[in-house]
This record gives C-alpha cells, sequence and structure tokens, in this order.
C-alpha cells in the first residue's frame, strides 16, 4: 500500500519536507527497506533526518501495546522526538541530483 502511495505522489508532495524513516518487519531488520526509502524521499527533493528506526519480528515485538524490548522503544522514541525537533529545518540549496529530476524546481 505504501509504494502505491509514493506512485502518486511526486515533488509536491515531499519538496521541502522533513521525513523519519520507520520500519516495522515480519523477519529480520528491514535495513534495505529504509535505505532505499530514503533515496526514494532524497529523489523527491525531502529531507530525511539521519536517525531511523526499524522494528524487526513485529509480531512479537509488542505486548500489550508496549514494546517489548526497551532498545527498540528508545530508537522509536528518539526518532519521534528528532523528527519534531527539525520539522521546521530550513531546506538546503538544490542539490545537481535534484536538478537532474524531471518536475524539480529550482
Amino acid at each position: 500500500m505504501f509504494k502505491n502511495a509514493i506512485d502518486y505522489c511526486g515533488f509536491d508532495e515531499f519538496e521541502g519536507k522533513t521525513v523519519g524513516l520507520l520500519a516495522v518487519s515480519g523477519g529480520s531488520f528491514p535495513l534495505t527497506t529504509l535505505e532505499h526509502l530514503r533515496s526514494v524521499c532524497r529523489a523527491l527533493n525531502a529531507w530525511v533526518i539521519p536517525h531511523q528506526a526499524a522494528i524487526p519480528n513485529g509480531r512479537t515485538a509488542f505486548a500489550d501495546g508496549e514494546f517489548v524490548d526497551e532498545k527498540t522503544a528508545n530508537r522509536v522514541d528518539t526518532l519521534g522526538h528528532r523528527l519534531v525537533q527539525y520539522a521546521d529545518i530550513e531546506p538546503e540549496t538544490s542539490t545537481f541530483e535534484a536538478g537532474q529530476n524531471e518536475g524539480a524546481t529550482d
């Protein structure tokens, strides 16, 4: 479903926006997914914060609505705090790569 949303979005929805990445998987760490999402968001001129969070084995990561693992809870909490902290960050000037994307504005 998320891929469909990205397919229908473009520069208007992402350009100049601050993005925080969080991925949940049914198996091991979804690092490749996070790497791809980072690339897509950056290509659309969004600013992706450096901190990201992954929740592996999502079906066993929670009990009674709470994280089972304190380290995972801390990573997600840190992501939320940093996303709020950098939500209004000033965008940098356009990059060379952004200028190569059809639809990008200077």
